[in-house]
């Protein structure tokens, strides 16, 4: 076992403040899925496995990150995502815990920003069929809410998806906020169209020194993806568009200096993208 993978499955439960001017933002970490390889059906196995090995993994035991963040805003409380719970086994489920580091009980969270509404971003939402996070209002972008809404439109890839994302608006029909991209959910935190993964994926950019976004699943494995954004993933919705909008955030990032917080890039998920002689590279950009 490597030890990047080593370093991801001991990371649930953990929190870490990260490095954003003017606002208080910690990654989460829910826990880890093991990935396999025939989600990433367009790979070409012996480029990616030497891609992996320089990043430190092994594509025969990869293993990723499923994390969320906390971001504190004057007596307000906002959790974006809410990682996978206890669904899958456990390896996830950790988030309570995360925030308990942080002295933070789930009743206390007051706003669920979400990035879209697949299970391992809206499965945390629930434990035994009881909200974890009761006293809280949701904001979801427009076009998820009508995605999910419209389930005979839904192909069989994302049929298993369907359960938990329509739970979720159920649960939280009194309390949801509608939320468009180029609108900012708050001061300072702006709302910005990923779509493709799914139609409605929207991210959360913050900062202004140093500028962060939130880009969910735009890209999952940046070992992978940053070289061949081609690559896409199989539980992408619309894989044209998910690639449009990768290679997009991609060339920006590596021209801005926007760093990328990624729900699935190993804890505490926060990249810079580098442009050098041979093409698109990355770093860990947590910190300074």
């Amino acid at each position: 076992m490597s030890e990047t993978t080593k370093r991801i499955r001991a990371s649930g439960g953990h929190a870490e403040k990260l490095d954003v001017d003017g606002v208080e933002l910690y990654a989460l970490c829910d826990g880890y899925l093991d990935m396999e390889l025939s989600r990433f059906p367009d790979m070409v196995r012996g480029i990616g496995d030497d891609l992996a090995i320089a990043d430190g993994q092994d594509l025969n035991d990869m293993t990723v990150s499923v994390n969320a963040f906390l971001l504190r805003y004057g007596d307000r409380l906002c959790l974006i995502d809410a990682g996978d719970g206890i669904w899958r086994g456990n390896t996830l489920g950790f988030l309570p815990s995360a925030l308990a580091k942080l002295g933070i009980a789930p009743d206390e969270i007051t706003d669920l920003f979400m990035t879209h509404l697949h299970r391992d971003h809206a499965g945390g939402l629930f434990r035994d069929k009881r909200l974890v996070y009761p006293n809280a209002n949701m904001y979801v972008a427009a076009d998820e809410i009508a995605f999910w809404s419209t389930p005979e439109l839904i192909d069989d890839v994302q049929r298993v998806q369907v359960p938990i994302a329509q739970a979720a608006l159920e649960a939280y029909r009194e309390r949801i906020f509608v939320i468009h991209p180029g609108e900012e959910i708050l001061p300072g935190i702006a709302v910005r169209a990923l779509p493709g993964h799914t139609p409605g994926q929207v991210g959360f950019q913050l900062g202004k020194e140093r500028p962060l976004l939130i880009a969910a699943d735009a890209l999952h494995l940046p070992a992978l993806q940053i070289k061949h954004p081609e690559w896409g993933f199989l539980f992408d919705v619309n894989q044209a568009q998910s690639l449009a909008t990768r290679t997009a955030l991609l060339a920006e990032a590596a021209q801005s200096g926007l760093r990328l917080a990624g729900a699935h890039f190993p804890f505490p998920g926060v990249i810079g993208v580098t442009q050098g002689p041979e093409g698109l590279g990355f770093r860990n950009a947590a910190m300074p």
